[in-house]
């Protein structure tokens, strides 16, 4: 007897081939790496820390919580900021499914939901295969573990496939562009570093703690001046006070207030004070700075 039920066919908008590599490394924050290309998709995801991703095209900062895809053939490197020792989990994979274009320079924060469900992909995939060589997980070399739980490479796929598909549904996205390193003064520097320099250039008017600079950027003081170390020496500080004088002696040529109205603006507290910054900066005083004005 014939039913009148209407089989729906599955339409694969992700199919995963195979797993080439799954492995989580605990790294110090100088690594560095030569760089790679292979003919497989490679997704990093970083637990702690920070990392500078480079490509054939970007050079971008990955941060604590963020994945970022390699797509086939596509040049890639990673390498500590020399600040953070970062934690990274890594899979790489067969998948000629047209959607994975999707994944391609963008960078997406995972929510709590896609961590867990990560944690439940390295999990898994871990209980059924392993590194040949533990100690160099980047030479791409896995094989199967002969005790593996039931299912454990399907659980594996599926688990992948599954991620893939709430990060295409995904809606915070960032675009490398928006994480690219800044060419500052001749320099390529973390853009944590130009969040640092915005942060001072948009207080000069202000008075700045490097706890304030750090709250500002959600980092610690250690790491405030860490980062700002690979910009300048000397520090941080030091650094906020020739900005201040280079503003004031912007103001003088103004020629619109007094000395004592310029050490306020700036939040020097005297104006003798104001004037013995202005020459430990300059070598002049501000009156001697005035005089030198072209007119």
């Amino acid at each position: 007897m014939k039913d009148n039920f209407i089989r729906q066919s599955i339409q694969a908008t992700l199919d995963i081939k195979s797993i080439i590599t799954i492995f989580y490394m605990e790294l110090p924050k100088d690594f560095q790496y030569g760089g790679e290309r292979h003919d497989f998709w490679e997704m990093v995801y970083i637990d702690k820390g920070q990392m500078l991703c480079t490509t054939d095209t970007n050079q971008f900062t990955l941060k604590s919580g963020e994945v970022a895809f390699h797509k086939p053939n596509e040049y890639h490197n990673l390498s500590g900021n020399k600040c953070d020792a970062p934690n990274v989990s890594i899979i790489t994979f067969e998948c000629d499914s047209p959607s994975m274009q999707y994944f391609e320079n963008k960078i997406i924060r995972l929510n709590a939901e896609e961590k867990a469900l990560l944690s439940m992909l390295f999990e898994e995939g871990t209980s059924c295969f392993r590194l040949v060589d533990p100690q160099n997980p980047l030479l791409q070399k896995l094989e199967p573990l002969p005790n593996a739980p039931f299912g454990g490479m399907q659980m594996t796929k599926n688990l992948l496939e599954l991620l893939l598909i709430k990060l295409h549904r995904h809606t915070d996205l960032l675009t490398q562009q928006h994480r690219l390193n800044i060419h500052i003064d001749g320099m390529d520097v973390p853009i944590d570093v130009k969040e640092i320099l915005d942060v001072l250039n948009a207080h000069l008017y202000d008075t700045l703690t490097i706890a304030d600079i750090g709250k500002a950027i959600g980092k610690s003081e250690a790491t405030v001046k860490k980062l700002f170390s690979l910009y300048r020496s000397g520090g941080i500080m030091q650094y906020y006070g020739a900005l201040k004088i280079k503003e004031a002696k912007k103001l003088i040529r103004e020629d619109r207030y007094n000395f004592a109205q310029i050490a306020e603006m700036l939040h020097y507290d005297t104006p003798q004070y104001f004037s013995k910054c202005f020459k430990n900066y300059t070598h002049m005083t501000p009156s001697d700075y005035r005089k030198s004005i072209i007119r």
